[in-house]
């Protein structure tokens, strides 16, 4: 057996190597928003839950859900919490609300497909479509 198909095999599996990086490089944020999508989708259903029962304070468990993701995930979302009565319900679902909208847009980045910002900007008052 010659020494040049270990070099190939070698050379193959370090080039295939790097594709793979490559495209987790690429994916990996996409994945990301998808997540964070998710976790925000199961707060505000938890959110919108205590809204239908009728409760106007948020309770501490749900309280420190929200607080834990922000700390970890959405800096702007802790920032927002910290000056908000953290108590308050509809504060809160507000708050969370806006973080979902943030990654919604980041997400429509990352796909590279319009958002609702870039309709309002083709979209001028005056034309028959605009709301």
């Amino acid at each position: 057996m010659s020494t040049e198909a270990p070099r190939h095999y070698e050379s193959a599996v370090r080039a295939m190597s790097q594709a793979a990086a490559e495209a987790e490089l690429t994916h990996a944020p996409v994945r990301l928003a998808y997540w964070r999508m998710t976790a925000l989708d199961t707060i505000l259903d938890r959110l919108e839950e205590l809204r239908l029962a009728g409760e106007r304070v948020l309770p501490e468990d749900i309280r420190e859900l929200v607080a834990a993701y922000a700390g970890r995930q959405d800096a702007e979302l802790a920032d927002r919490i910290q000056r908000i009565d953290a108590t308050d319900l509809n504060a809160v679902h507000d708050a969370v609300f806006e973080a979902q909208g943030r990654v919604m847009l980041q997400l429509a980045e990352l796909r590279r497909v319009p958002n609702w910002q870039d309709l309002d900007l083709t979209l001028e008052p005056g034309d028959d479509e605009a709301a």
